[in-house]
């Protein structure tokens, strides 16, 4: 059984899961004879959870399926917290599903049509629904891509993990939108959305429900974040049209990071409001995408600031030149209305 134990200097929880360490390593992204997530090897997966479409009868666009190396385990029971002095721990109890994203072994959210994007998205929303309803904690679905950014396994995937705490991160975003509402009666996310579409020049993209934006402070070169319009504290509450507009910009927004800078690592992370406050008015769910271009070094190890190269506003201006380069579909906005 995992276990979390919450670091007595900064209070930050750290999970130690000695089963991650037989997860395989793949690299090669021809097919591979072996790979479980193709189909017609669908017995080599642990049951699964949801498919796409959902009629079994029909071939599988997307599936869900548990972790078999999971950093958090299932459990019919609550999580125990310890406390040892100092020292406090709580039992490794949640969740951690697979998201296999395509049944085509070399498929990448980048070459896919805006279709298959949402069906992708269309998964998380249906698993954050059912993982929040099951105890304290939050549902964090997230995609690694490339070796550095933490990909075992080349198939087309992407991971939801289900935390029995509210990681510290996590909870000092929210904190710190409260207090934003408690002294202007505003969602933060919101006023900052549409300042940023005001000055517009950290401006990737804008849609009738999403803008992407490049970060006032970002921590890493081209470093985007996708928030909605309409205020919303939890991805698994929205509409289909903000999805799919949703899955249009990302899959855009991946391809054009591709074309500029190549086949780059990158992690994206979908963040929520933490399990029962999805009805805040002072929270919205967003995704940050963060390419893995630079490595943290000693001054970042020490003070926890991050040193980014690329200003923002250089980032979000040639983001906004490759995208308008994508043939495939009409130019997205750069400005609302």
């Amino acid at each position: 059984m995992p276990e979390l134990r919450r670091d007595p200097f900064t209070r930050s929880w750290v999970v130690i899961a000695p089963d991650r360490a037989d997860r395989p390593r793949h690299t090669a992204l021809a097919a591979d004879p072996d790979c479980p997530f193709c189909p017609g090897r669908e017995q080599q997966t642990p049951g699964e959870l949801w498919r796409w479409p959902t009629d079994p009868t029909r071939p599988w666009k997307v599936r869900v399926v548990p972790n078999r190396y999971p950093v958090l385990a299932p459990s019919d029971q609550p999580a125990q917290h310890r406390t040892t002095g100092a020292y406090i721990s709580v039992d490794g109890v949640g969740g951690h599903e697979v998201v296999v994203e395509s049944p085509d072994h070399d498929w990448d959210l980048a070459d896919g049509d805006d279709e298959a994007v949402a069906d992708v998205l269309r998964a998380y929303r249906a698993r954050t629904l059912v993982l929040r309803a099951r105890r304290p904690g939050l549902v964090l679905p997230f995609r690694n891509h490339g070796a550095a950014a933490g990909t075992s396994l080349p198939h087309p995937h992407s991971q939801i993990v289900a935390t029995p705490v509210v990681p510290l991160r996590q909870r000092r975003l929210f904190d710190v939108a409260r207090a934003h509402y408690d002294d202007h009666g505003s969602c933060l996310y919101t006023d900052l959305t549409n300042a940023e579409l005001a000055d517009g020049r950290r401006v990737v993209a804008v849609g009738d429900h999403v803008a992407a934006l490049a970060p006032y402070a970002a921590t890493a070169p081209f470093e985007t974040w996708i928030l909605p319009f309409q205020h919303q504290a939890s991805f698994a509450d929205i509409t289909d049209d903000v999805l799919d507009e949703t899955a249009a910009i990302l899959r855009r927004l991946l391809a054009a990071l591709r074309s500029l800078l190549g086949d780059v690592p990158y992690n994206y992370v979908l963040i929520n409001a933490p399990n029962g406050e999805e009805s805040t008015a002072y929270f919205a769910w967003h995704l940050r995408l963060v390419p893995r271009l630079v490595a943290p070094a000693g001054f970042e190890l020490g003070t926890g600031i991050a040193v980014n190269p690329v200003p923002p506003e250089q980032a979000a201006t040639r983001l906004r030149e490759e995208l308008a380069r994508d043939a495939r579909v009409a130019p997205l906005r750069t400005s609302r209305g």
